[in-house]
């Protein structure tokens, strides 16, 4: 407001394609049409600006506050990118709409409204703008998605980070970059999950197609760890409170426990391999026990990640609860197997091949019971 190039470009239009042109210039140069539009009403309330040319400038700068956006997505993810190639596209769309349609009635409701002021009519049209533009453009948004999927094409799988809510930009508003943590945390979890039930299918079922994938999605858990850690590191060296403190601090904490769910099931998913190259199956009795077993182990870890997500007490109690009931099962089919052995109902090979699986199992409800004292905590 303080410098007499942008006051004299705004007096000195008389063209209003010039105007919404300018509109967007100077948002653009500002970063924040919120600027703009105040330069725009301090002119108008003195009589330097009038109607004809504040309302194209108004309609240029909702071009311009997309800009910012537009910036900020430079190295981001696709999903990204899109989010701010619809922003822009969408303000474009409306305020050549505006432009060519509804500037005069705009201008005739909001004069009419508030008679005399000027400075009022501004606001009232940029307000109308925002929400006219919404209605009219609402009924068209699987179009909007198309046109910018097409210019950016691909999906997000191809990007070079694992994470899908990360982002350091907001690392400054730390509320929001905690609640990211915890989306890619729950992110993370999910691939654990999908893991325990093909694991179990590759080591009862000998389902060799389930290995491969298994592996490859232990590489991308893995990644998951190293890249939330880096973040929870540069996220604990902002301004932060006590209590957000603590909180990265568990999540660190949840996300250790999580990676090791996911090395005991590698582990698993290659005792299943083993099996396979050397035609080693388990008996009826020790299948049938390693099925309840890795039932419960999914219910532990499923009710885990449920109790982090929603912060719930008496789901983090039922962990505690299923955890016991996994020991016993664990020390329960030991016992079991030496007694098969004692009395030659089953070969050492896929005894030893048992006991492995069930002693990686027993560490995969350990490391669930972990995460839920962490919830637990929250409530002492």
């Amino acid at each position: 407001a303080n410098l007499p190039a942008f006051t004299n470009v705004m007096i000195s239009l008389d063209n209003p394609i010039l105007g919404m042109l300018v509109g967007f210039g100077i948002t653009t140069i500002v970063q924040s049409s919120s600027a703009s539009v105040g330069l725009l009403q301090a002119l108008a309330s003195q009589g330097l600006v009038d109607m004809s040319i504040a309302f194209p400038i108004l309609f240029g700068s909702n071009i311009g506050s997309t800009t910012t956006a537009l910036i900020s997505s430079f190295g981001a993810n696709k999903t990204a990118k899109r989010a701010a190639l619809i922003h822009f596209l969408f303000n474009l769309i409306g305020t050549l709409i505006f432009m060519i349609a509804l500037r005069y009635p705009i201008e005739y409701v909001v004069t009419k409204f508030s008679p005399g002021n000027i400075s009022r009519q501004i606001a009232n049209a940029h307000t109308l703008f925002n929400v006219v533009n919404v209605i009219l453009q609402f009924p068209f948004i699987n179009l909007l998605v198309k046109i910018v999927e097409t210019i950016v094409p691909g999906d997000d799988t191809s990007e070079q980070m694992a994470s899908k809510h990360l982002d350091y930009r907001i690392i400054e508003t730390p509320s929001i970059a905690l609640a990211q943590t915890n989306k890619e945390i729950l992110h993370m979890g999910e691939l654990v999950l999908l893991n325990l039930k093909e694991s179990k299918e590759a080591l009862i079922d000998g389902k060799d197609e389930n290995i491969e994938p298994v592996l490859e999605r232990e590489k991308t858990i893995n990644k998951l760890q190293r890249e939330i850690t880096e973040y929870l590191v540069q996220l604990s060296n902002a301004p932060l409170s006590d209590e957000q403190h603590g909180e990265v601090n568990i999540l660190l904490y949840t996300i250790n426990d999580i990676e090791r769910v996911g090395d005991h099931l590698e582990n698993i998913v290659e005792l299943a391999q083993y099996n396979l190259n050397n035609n080693i199956t388990f008996s009826g009795d020790a299948k049938n026990e390693l099925n309840e077993m890795f039932g419960v182990c999914d219910e532990v870890f499923t009710t885990t990640m449920a109790a982090f997500k929603n912060t719930d007490e008496k789901l983090a109690r039922k962990v505690v609860a299923l955890e016991d009931e996994v020991d016993r099962l664990e020390k329960q089919n030991r016992s079991n197997h030496i007694d098969r052995l004692n009395k030659m109902q089953c070969e050492t090979g896929p005894g030893v091949i048992f006991l492995d699986a069930i002693s990686n199992l027993e560490r995969v409800s350990d490391h669930s019971l972990n995460i839920a004292m962490y919830v637990l905590d929250k409530f002492k």
